[in-house]
């Protein structure tokens, strides 16, 4: 099976089930394709990884349910195309190719997400909602362990989460880890497998990890915890964020002008860290400790048949 295809560089797909979504192509190539295409056509709508730079093969098949040109921009007379669809079903495609009069997805093949389960194969689908961030918690004997992943829906603006409770299937330092790779995979991808959670793991780690060197370095707490998922909640970045503020009060009330305040608390403040959490500050030595001592997280590459596990602890999406 082929049909035209399109891909969404903000992952947002509607949902598979009937979901509705509207959106603006100001873009001729696929503006063309679109209206070709026509209403009650069908067409693949797939994210483009922003991390890998590509085509993630697997979206939403949706029907076009209308279209429409509008001005967007009257003062300049900038007209775009409007289009609403609706989702049908999960499908990947075996490739894309791009001709003349679009892009075409080839090779389609439906996926069954539920089925996928059953099989041992748990994914988290991403599509009609936005994942917004999360929080772990802990039981008292930290074996008991709570991930809350939560958003907003598409079509409605309704808050949205889905929720693992794990014992036993993870350590706690891996656990803010997969948080943060779950909400990273559903951004990217807008769907959260096995494997893609353990790029997203990697990822996360790798960037945590030079946050903290370059934030010991550069004397720049306030980048401590911050990645492309977001800004990463942990006792460090907590604590860079309580220092900074003090810091910077006493160093505004002895008279230094703002710009030499900042710079005073900033270096008072990584070197408070350092002191209070026993970081290294030698290089290399101080991203790995400040991953582990002073994040909580945990770099070591997972077996794939962990991350099911885990997996197997989220719902499908929000609405099963």
């Amino acid at each position: 099976m082929e049909t035209f295809a399109l891909p969404i560089t903000n992952g947002v797909l509607p949902r598979a089930d009937g979901g509705i979504m509207q959106g603006l192509f100001l873009e001729p190539y696929f503006s063309r394709m679109l209206l070709k295409a026509g209403v009650g056509s069908e067409i693949f709508l797939f994210p483009v990884s922003l991390e890998d730079k590509e085509f993630y093969p697997v979206g939403v098949l949706a029907r076009v349910e209308d279209l429409w040109t509008q001005q967007v921009v009257p003062e300049k007379n900038i007209t775009g195309l409007f289009a609403r669809v609706l989702g049908m079903e999960r499908c990947k495609a075996g490739g894309f190719e791009f001709q003349d009069q679009g892009l075409i997805a080839y090779g389609l093949e439906r996926i069954n997400l539920r089925e996928l389960r059953e099989q041992g194969y748990p994914v988290i689908c991403g599509a009609g909602w936005r994942p917004a961030g999360g929080y772990t918690t802990f039981g008292s004997d930290r074996k008991s362990i709570e991930i809350t992943i939560y958003g907003w829906e598409y079509e409605t603006g309704k808050k949205v989460s889905i929720v693992g409770r794990l014992s036993g299937e993870i350590q706690p330092e891996q656990a803010h880890t997969v948080e943060h790779a779950i909400i990273r995979s559903l951004k990217n991808y807008a769907i959260c497998t096995p494997k893609t959670l353990r790029e997203c793991m990697r990822r996360e780690a790798e960037e945590l990890k030079w946050s903290v060197e370059i934030g010991i370095a550069h004397k720049l707490p306030e980048v401590f915890g911050v990645t492309r998922s977001g800004v990463c909640g942990n006792p460090m970045t907590r604590m860079a964020s309580l220092y900074l503020n003090d810091e910077l009060k006493k160093q505004l009330k002895k008279g230094l002008n703002i710009f030499e305040s900042l710079n005073e608390a900033r270096r008072k403040t990584v070197s408070r860290i350092t002191r209070d959490m026993e970081i290294s500050t030698e290089q290399g030595l101080r991203a790995l400790q400040g991953l582990k001592k002073g994040m909580f997280h945990d770099d070591s590459p997972a077996e794939l048949q962990k991350l099911k596990e885990i997996l197997r602890r989220f719902p499908q999406d929000p609405w099963h």
